[in-house]
This record gives C-alpha cells, sequence and structure tokens, in this order.
C-alpha cells in the first residue's frame, strides 16, 4: 500500500536524493541539509517542525484516529571527510566531504516516509515523531559523544513521549537489494577510545641506558593490548582492538622522552569492556615499572552495543513483511561488528528501540563498495523499499 504511494512522488524524491548527495556537509555542520529538511516537512503537512542541537531536526505527524502512543523514526544526516571517486552526475560539490556512508539515502528515505505518513493520517492513532539527527560520526577522543546523545538531552524523545524509537542503515550489498536484516538483543558492536601519552628522558643514541625511550615503552603497550583480547577476554566472547596512530621521537640518534598512539576497542558486551579498561590499565603499569617512563591513560567511553527490543523486532519484521512481501526481511545470526550511536536513544532514552539493516545494490555502473569508501555510492530504488517499510512500522505499532 505504502510503495504504491511513494511512487506517486518517487521522482522528485530522487531528485531530492541527489541534491542531499551534492551538498554533503560534516557532523553539527549540516546547516544547509537542516534547511533543506526542514523545508520539505513543512511543506509536506506535518503538524510541528523544529530545530534542535543546532543542525538537528525534530517533526511530528498527528494521526487522524485520536490520541495513543508515539512512535520516533530516526535518521543521521551527517557526511564524511572523504573525496567522492564515484564519477556521479551529482557527485559531492564539497572538496573533501562526501556522504560515503550513504546518509543521504537515509534522509531521504526518512522524508519519504513523512510524506506518506502525511497523506495516510488517517489511518493511525496517535503520533509519528521524525527525529534527523546531526553528528552520528562525531565520536573522537576530544569528545565520544555523537548526536543522538545531545539530541536525547536537548529533548528529542519529549513533548510528547517517544514510547518507542526505529531506525536503520544502508549495507552494501550485491545480492538481496532491498531485503532488511533484523535481529534481537545486540545488534551492533559498542567501542572505547583510547589515548595512550607516554612520558621519558632524552639521551644521546649511543647510550640509551642514560635515557627512558618512549618509543620502546609505547611499542610494548602495543603488542600487550592485544594480549588482553587473546588472554584475558572470556574466548566464547568477541573482542577487537585497533592502534590506528602512533607518534613519537624527533630524530634518529635521540631516545625519545615522548610518544602517543591512539587505540579503539569493540565489543558486544559491555561487562567485557570493563575487563578491557582492567587490563589496559594493568598493562600501562607494567611497562611504566619496566621502562622508567609514565604513561598517561585517556579513556573515553563511546558508543554502547545497540540492543534490540525483542517484541519491537518481531513487531517491525511483520510489518516488512506485510507491506514488502515474506522475503523482505530475515533475522541475522550474529551482530555486525560497526558501531552507532543510535544506542543512546535506548540508554539514556530508556525506551524499547530496533535497529536494521538493508542491503543496498551500488550505482548502476560502480562496484560494491564498503561503507566509508570514496567509491560507495547506493542505488537510490533502496528508497522504495526503506520509506515504505518504516511508514508500516510506524502505523502497526501506533495501532496496536
Amino acid at each position: 500500500m505504502y510503495k504504491e504511494i511513494l511512487e506517486t512522488f518517487y521522482p522528485e524524491m530522487v531528485e531530492l536524493r541527489r541534491e542531499f548527495h551534492r551538498y554533503p556537509e560534516l557532523s553539527f555542520k549540516e546547516v544547509h541539509t537542516s534547511a533543506m529538511i526542514v523545508e520539505k516537512l513543512r511543506a509536506f503537512g506535518c503538524d510541528t517542525v523544529e530545530q534542535m542541537y543546532n543542525t538537528g531536526v525534530v517533526a511530528t505527524i498527528k494521526g487522524g484516529l485520536g490520541e495513543g502512543k508515539c512512535i520516533g523514526l530516526r535518521a543521521d544526516i551527517d557526511a564524511l571527510p572523504v573525496t567522492e571517486e564515484t564519477g556521479a552526475l551529482f557527485a559531492s560539490r564539497n572538496p573533501g566531504v562526501m556522504h560515503a556512508c550513504g546518509h543521504d539515502i537515509h534522509i531521504t528515505s526518512l522524508l519519504s516516509a513523512a510524506r506518506i505518513l502525511c497523506q495516510c493520517r488517517d489511518q493511525f492513532r496517535g503520533t509519528v515523531k521524525l527525529i534527523f539527527q546531526p553528528g552520528e560520526e562525531a565520536a573522537s577522543p576530544e569528545d565520544p559523544h555523537g548526536g543522538a546523545y545531545y539530541m536525547v538531552q536537548s529533548g528529542c524523545l519529549e513533548n510528547p513521549h517517544v514510547d518507542a524509537m526505529v531506525g536503520l542503515h544502508n549495507n552494501p550489498s550485491a545480492e538481496g537489494h532491498g531485503v532488511f536484516a533484523m535481529r534481537k538483543g545486540v545488534c551492533t558492536s559498542g567501542f572505547d577510545l583510547y589515548q595512550f601519552n607516554v612520558y621519558g628522558k632524552t639521551a644521546h643514541g649511543s647510550a640509551p641506558h642514560m635515557g627512558n625511550d618512549a618509543i620502546v615503552a609505547i611499542s610494548n603497550v602495543i603488542v600487550l593490548l592485544q594480549q588482553i583480547i587473546a588472554r584475558n577476554v572470556d574466548p566464547l566472547e568477541a573482542a577487537v582492538v585497533n592502534v590506528g596512530t602512533i607518534k613519537g621521537g624527533s630524530r634518529v640518534n635521540i631516545v625519545p622522552d615522548f610518544a602517543t598512539a591512539g587505540a579503539v576497542f569493540r565489543y558486544y558486551n559491555n561487562d567485557v569492556a570493563k575487563v578491557i579498561y582492567e587490563h589496559t590499565c594493568a598493562v600501562c603499569k607494567g611497562v611504566e615499572e619496566i621502562s622508567g617512563c609514565r604513561i598517561e591513560i585517556e579513556h573515553h567511553t563511546g558508543y554502547a552495543c545497540v540492543e534490540n527490543d525483542d517484541a519491537l523486532t518481531d513487531l517491525a519484521a511483520k510489518a516488512i513483511k506485510q507491506e514488502l512481501g515474506e522475503d523482505s526481511c530475515y533475522f541475522m545470526d550474529r551482530p555486525v561488528t560497526g558501531s552507532e550511536d543510535f544506542s543512546e536513544y535506548h540508554l539514556v532514552g530508556g525506551i524499547p528501540t530496533t535497529f536494521m539493516w538493508v542491503n543496498a545494490r551500488p550505482m548502476e555502473g560502480m562496484p560494491v563498495a564498503p561503507l566509508h569508501n570514496s567509491k560507495w555510492c547506493p542505488d537510490v530504488d533502496i528508497i522504495r523499499h526503506t520509506a515504505p517499510a518504516m511508514a508500516a512500522i510506524a502505523v502497526e505499532f501506533l495501532n496496536s
């Protein structure tokens, strides 16, 4: 039903997606993007439209069947510092910035769902709240929070109170275009950020015993971090560490007195994060003793694991199958390795949530590329699946 309604204005949404893709904006700088979203939501007939936390947007659509529950539908809106190499006619015109994670598709999907719901408000009771969230990609050692945290703190889940929240993300795939991947319980990894600053003592390279080598110390830390995963984490759990940055030293004949490294741990159980932290501290203390260096640890809890509510996930799967067919979704055996600040809506907001992945083929003539890659550009046809699905889930929840 909803997919037929989408077809009546599908060409307009294709052009809108291209506009979002042409002018991508980095986290918390989505000024043009936000303005376009506000303009379209008002034109579609949303009951309320307001900007929140600078570039975020929250809108409501009230059902024509009376008062009832409220469901939140979320789309992330920020882009990445990537130089586009897709060759698309609508490629990014903002140098060094690209929608390499497909958030332009997410925006267009939710706007399309909003337009459908505005036309079908006589079919449901209660309220649909549309949350266009900035800064999903923003987590850093300086500020581990993404935009979801700040949107919740700014009140996006209140007035009216949101009773459940639904989100989705495109998944690059050559097969199963438009098929949704669902999962009950833990759906994504959580992650913690670490920065290690090592302070040693300089000496001449010919007399290393006169100094305290910061680079050797940080090298030992890096090697021993791998041991935490191999020997301290329960083998029935899963975790991974990646040390992505390392800097130190000034000249080859000087024992370095400073070195620094940055790492990220990912996990699927918040208790594992505690084990990792405790052993990381122990590793650094041990290296301090054998090296004579002082090691500072900067630890930041990043995005927690997204945990899907069982009942809400079942409801979403039912609605998708009713709208798009029995083969339109399946349940994953394992969570995905990436992380998402969508977890904040459950952890901070305290409401049931479900987060889905939808397989998306690449734009015609392009290879399947991973997320955050300069050549990833989903086929816009995916909104023929995502928009009706989100509308169907909203109506199913509100009328249940």
